[in-house]
């Protein structure tokens, strides 16, 4: 028998670890090759891995939930088969099955850290009191500085006597407290990362819409016999797209380790979409090629698959710019934060109606919010600025698009 040691391959782009989701085999299972054996969540998408060889589970990675690097043992199987030889993920050992070993005893962990605030344990160290004795009366066990003082005098905490004011005043119950986990986990630490990393410099401008609104609805009501409706997303991502093209450093990426700019030939723009489990970007490839129906077609096919998590690491990847479109559940300005390893990222708001100076006169228009937010260690003030015309030029006289198209 032959002892294959498959490890967690890199399913994305240049990815360090996932996390393991479900395992759909245990050890002692039968497999044949190509049959899913676990589901694997990346920053991008869960991704289901097969079996590269048929044989028997010998041992597992990891539990759902666990982080594993790449290039970590995800899997054992005893196998007569003939071991991929393009597997580079694998470490394969020549070996006759091992006799049981005894699991071995494990120490203790290390104790449990005693929670308590900076200023509490200040308090502790005034007062003489060890903290790993004192029993917390906070709602999450913390230690509180009543705590600490009623320890230094031998008593205990007094509570409110049942029936006062006080003890009626507190709500029944317990915190709920869950783990992050999978996508949500995902977002937390790109997210992190990038606000961390990222020095943003914003530029906020509500636009006249007007014409962008009429094109619109000319555009609908040219293609409702075909049963095609175009969103203002599709126009926006066109507009951004033939922005980027006279911008290079707008559809870029910083490498900070080779001190280089990449500057990306093609236009890929990705678009924020809310699933049950968090935010999700599929990206629309080379943007500036395609029609506003093909983008529209584009868009619904994406944000489809990514709402029932069919959504493939293809579809997600090679991004250059990102649109977060808050505007679709009512959103005005907001702040949208840059996705490594891009350098830009617009977001476009709800389209409402304000009165604004027309020659001199009040006049009610359709406004539409628009945010930049660009990656000050490329792009400075002026560049921003015109990035920024160049996109509200075109929403503004949507009808320039309709040549580039």
């Amino acid at each position: 028998m032959t002892e294959f040691r498959f490890n967690l391959p890199d399913v994305g782009e240049g990815l360090s670890e996932g996390e393991i989701v479900h395992w759909h085999v245990a050890p002692g299972d039968s497999v044949r090759a190509d049959q899913i054996m676990v589901d694997v969540q990346t920053d991008k998408a869960v991704v289901e891995i097969p079996a590269p060889v048929g044989g028997t589970i010998t041992a597992i990675g990891g539990q759902p939930g666990d982080m594993l690097p790449i290039g970590q043992m995800l899997a054992v199987i005893e196998t007569d088969e003939a071991i991929p030889a393009s597997s580079s993920h694998a470490h394969i050992a020549e070996t006759p099955t091992p006799a049981p070993v005894p699991t071995p005893v494990t120490s203790a962990g290390p104790p449990k850290r005693v929670l308590a605030s900076p200023a509490t344990r200040k308090l502790a160290v005034g007062l003489g009191v060890d903290l790993a004795t004192v029993t917390g009366s906070g709602n999450r066990g913390q230690i509180t500085a009543d705590d600490v003082r009623c320890a230094a005098e031998g008593t205990t905490p007094a509570s409110p006597p049942p029936g006062s004011s006080a003890a009626a005043a507190r709500p029944s119950g317990e915190d709920r407290v869950e783990p992050i986990r999978g996508l949500r986990r995902q977002i937390a630490n790109t997210m992190a990362a990038a606000w961390r990393e990222i020095p943003h410099i914003l530029s906020y401008q509500d636009l006249d819409a007007t014409n962008l609104v009429a094109a619109r609805k000319a555009l609908n009501e040219e293609y409702a016999e075909a049963g095609i409706k175009i969103s203002y997303l599709p126009i926006v991502m066109k507009a951004c797209a033939i922005a980027l093209g006279r911008f290079p450093s707008f559809n870029a990426s910083l490498d900070m380790e080779r001190q280089q700019i990449v500057f990306r030939h093609r236009i890929n723009i990705g678009f924020a979409t809310a699933t049950p489990d968090g935010l999700i970007v599929p990206v629309v490839h080379d943007v500036d090629t395609k029609s506003l129906i093909e983008i529209s077609q584009d868009i619904d096919a994406l944000a489809a698959a990514a709402r029932a998590r069919k959504i493939t690491v293809a579809q997600l990847s090679k991004g250059t710019f990102t649109i977060s479109n808050y505007g679709s559940y009512g959103g005005h300005f907001g702040t949208p934060i840059i996705r490594p390893p891009e350098v830009a990222i617009a977001g476009i708001g709800a389209i409402r109606d304000a009165v604004i100076p027309i020659d001199g006169v009040p006049a009610v228009r359709p406004m539409l919010p628009l945010v930049v937010s660009t990656d000050h260690r490329l792009n400075d003030g002026e560049h921003l600025g015109l990035f920024f015309d160049a996109i509200g030029s075109y929403l503004k006289d949507p009808i320039r698009l309709f040549g580039l198209s």
